[in-house]
């Protein structure tokens, strides 16, 4: 299976962002496959951003969950600061 470059650069800038300030509050991201929810970590990447288990999904990833609410980070509540995520 082959990636395009310029999604493979994504993943690669993706991993450097560790953590999402929320509300005032520094959290971890949730890596592919360490969500509540099974989205087949164990038998595929990720169908939305192309990352595999273990790895921080592409800013914007219909998957990525919220560290603060456990929602869909795209699409939850939460105030996100500093990032793609937030309106600041």
């Amino acid at each position: 299976m082959s990636i395009d470059p310029d999604v493979l650069a994504k993943i690669a800038e993706a991993q450097l962002q560790t953590h999402f300030q929320i509300a005032d509050v520094l959290l971890g991201r949730i890596r592919y496959g360490e969500e509540a929810d099974d989205w087949g970590a164990d038998r595929q990447p990720c169908h939305d951003c192309a990352v595999v288990k273990g790895q921080f999904h592409v800013l914007g990833c219909d998957v990525e969950r919220c560290p603060s609410c456990g929602g869909q980070a795209i699409g939850c509540e939460c105030e996100y600061h500093g990032d793609s995520q937030g309106d600041d």
